[in-house]
């Protein structure tokens, strides 16, 4: 057998290789990022989440943060940080949520915001954000996008709404100026 022989057989062997590692590595690859960090549990069921709303027992997100802001600081574009320690086993909401003083001008003004919620930079898909509307006992007519959350594992996480006014618009109350609006919380779970 000659030295050119030997080297054309391996290089067939080493090319058909190689061609047969592209086609099984697309499989072998999760498609779908493996979370790095145990998640707590989010109500993907709608009904579910309503009910659980009706009762007492769950905690709105911004209400275990150290930082507390004025109406009238939240009421520009801007970035706003808050720290929750989370020590008990109670769920938490974890929304967006405008009022407005009429349904048209909730309608109206939802034409022109944009609401997103993340969770550790994922954004939560509308599985388990869930729009909520009510009348609140001052006649303010309200649209919350949440997220109830329990079961946290102990750890760190990073939650954020984004919102955006693609232009200035008015609640029947005030002006809000166009522009984002994002919460940030990091949040640690001792348990």
């Amino acid at each position: 057998m000659k030295a050119g022989e030997h080297v054309s057989k391996f290089g067939l062997i080493f090319v058909s290789s190689i061609l047969i590692m592209s086609c099984l590595l697309p499989g072998m690859i999760p498609l779908t990022p493996i979370p790095t960090v145990p998640m707590p549990v989010m109500e993907k069921d709608a009904d579910a989440h309503l009910e659980r709303l009706k009762g007492q027992d769950w905690v709105y997100i911004q209400a275990l943060a150290k930082e507390q802001y004025t109406a009238a600081d939240l009421a520009k574009p801007g970035t706003f940080k808050f720290t929750v320690k989370i020590t008990d086993d109670k769920p938490i909401y974890f929304n967006y949520g405008w009022c407005t003083t009429s349904e048209e001008i909730l309608r109206q003004n939802f034409e022109h915001i944009t609401v997103r919620l993340f969770f550790n930079d994922d954004e939560l898909g509308r599985d388990a954000v869930h729009p909520v509307t009510f009348t609140r006992s001052d006649g303010l007519v309200c649209l919350n996008f949440g997220v109830l959350m329990s079961d946290w594992p102990a750890g760190n996480y990073k939650l954020e709404t984004a919102v955006t006014f693609d232009e200035k618009i008015n609640d029947g109350i005030d002006d809000y100026e166009a522009g984002d609006y994002i919460h940030q919380y990091n949040v640690t779970v001792e348990k």
